[in-house]
This record gives structure tokens, C-alpha cells and sequence, in this order.
């Protein structure tokens, strides 16, 4: 295991190289934000979701043509990319701020890299995702934190309505508000996370976000450059030589 561990005024995070670049720790004075490590590697910390995000129907996409499986995870479907078990190389470190490199790995059929920049600032945990494409591809990225046992606060203008097999489809429908595991547009206010007495403002210049309430009590806010599928449905093809980049921050609420 090779954590790296970021301070900033109260605020602290450990970040584990090998095992995706995970931020495994996220604590605001002396409360931690995020659900430590269960056996399901899915579902703690706060990991980087690339070069897809959420379920890609069947594990397939077609792309120029050609027909490319991924590797299925739950009910045939690939789920949250390749990079999230991979090993990150650090190429940057200073007391509050981090940059972490892979490339896509061998189970995307396209050659490109990634880079994790991760900073403490006063009040904030910041997050910059970029993906640089060596050859044509299509790409998304996306973050997904587990909140332990936090409460959720989300309006959002509307929703994405779910299929049968519970992929998002382009229809809009109106927002749930119970039994969330679902996808969003346009927010109205950054969405928030309270856990114990400190609350947390989600911001980011993703357009989408994935909110999913776990039976265990924990909540899940997740903003994505694309929907879930989006590779197959709402594909962003980068060419070779090109970089597309998201940031999203997680802000300490001073009410």
C-alpha cells in the first residue's frame, strides 16, 4: 500500500496509489467523510470513474464501426472504467496537493493516459480529472464518493428515466425523491452532504450526476462528464493528441 497523505487547515486526505489513485480518507475537522474499506472494492472512499462512468450496457460499445467488450461487473453490464484497480504513478507531492498518472490499462482497446490532481485549499478538497487520448476514442470520466452515513440534500430540474435493466435512457422525466439510484441534470443548487454536524457542497462542471442512497446508509453524489451508457449513447469522441479535462470540488459549508 502507498498512501500519501494531504493537510490543509483541519482538512485531511490519504490517498492510495495502488489501488486507483483512491482517496480513502477525506476528514473535516476530525470527522470523516467517507466510508472506510469494505470487501466490495466498488463501494468505498472516492475513486476516479474512467474512461466510462456507470454501467455500459452489455460491457460492449461500438465505436468507427468495430465492436469492443469490456469487462462485465453486475448483471452483464461494465461498470465505472478501467483505472479504479490500477496502480497510479506519482508525479507530483507537496504538503497539500498530489498528481497521480496511469495509463488506461489492458482492458480499454485504446491507447491513452490519465492524471489525478488532488488539492487541499482552505475549505475545500479539489479534484482534476484529465484523460489525454493517443488515438481516436470516445471518453468520459466521472468521480464516485461514498458518504458514510451521510444525508443528501440534491434539487436538480430533472432526471434521466431508468430502463428495465436500470440503464439510464435519454428520456426526462420528473426527479425521484425516494429510492434513488438515478441520474440528473441541471441543479439547481450544488447538491450537499451532511454527515454528523458538518456539511459538505458538491460542486463540479460535470452536466451529469449520479445520486444513489445506499441500503447501508450511505449516500452516493457522482458527477459525470456523460451519463451512464453515455459511451454507447452520447459518445465525446477525443481525437489522437487530444485532452479533455473535469474538475469537481467537495466545499465546507461555513452556515
Amino acid at each position: 500500500m502507498s498512501i500519501t497523505h494531504l493537510a490543509n487547515n483541519g482538512l485531511t486526505v490519504d490517498i492510495d496509489a495502488d489501488d486507483g489513485a483512491r482517496i480513502t480518507s477525506f476528514i473535516v475537522d476530525n470527522a470523516e467523510f467517507l466510508r472506510p474499506r469494505v470487501a466490495n472494492t466498488f463501494e468505498w472512499g472516492l475513486y476516479a470513474m474512467v474512461p466510462y462512468a456507470g454501467r455500459v450496457r452489455d460491457a460492449t460499445f461500438a465505436f468507427n464501426g468495430t465492436t469492443h467488450d469490456l469487462p462485465a461487473v453486475t448483471n452483464r453490464h461494465a461498470l465505472h472504467g478501467t483505472v479504479m484497480h490500477a496502480a497510479w504513478t506519482r508525479t507530483r507531492f507537496g504538503d497539500s496537493s498530489a498528481v497521480f498518472e496511469t495509463s488506461l490499462g489492458k482492458d480499454w482497446p485504446f491507447r491513452g493516459d490519465c492524471t489525478h490532481a488532488i488539492s487541499l485549499l482552505q475549505d475545500r478538497l479539489r479534484c482534476e480529472l484529465s484523460i489525454t487520448a493517443h488515438e481516436d476514442m470516445p471518453v468520459q470520466l466521472g468521480w464516485h464518493p461514498w458518504f458514510r452515513q451521510g444525508v443528501a440534500h440534491t434539487d436538480f430540474n430533472a432526471m434521466l428515466q431508468r430502463d428495465s435493466d436500470g440503464i439510464t435512457t435519454s428520456e426526462r422525466v420528473t426527479p425521484a425523491t425516494q429510492n434513488i439510484d438515478d441520474c440528473f441534470l441541471e441543479p439547481n443548487s450544488w447538491p450537499r452532504v451532511v454527515v454528523g454536524t458538518t456539511t459538505l457542497e458538491i460542486a463540479s462542471d460535470c452536466p451529469f450526476w449520479v445520486r444513489y442512497d445506499a441500503p447501508s446508509g450511505d449516500v452516493c453524489i457522482e458527477p459525470q462528464s456523460g451519463p451512464p451508457n453515455g459511451i454507447n449513447d452520447a459518445p465525446l469522441v477525443l481525437k489522437a493528441g487530444e485532452t479533455f479535462s473535469r474538475w469537481m470540488e467537495l466545499r465546507v459549508v461555513m452556515d
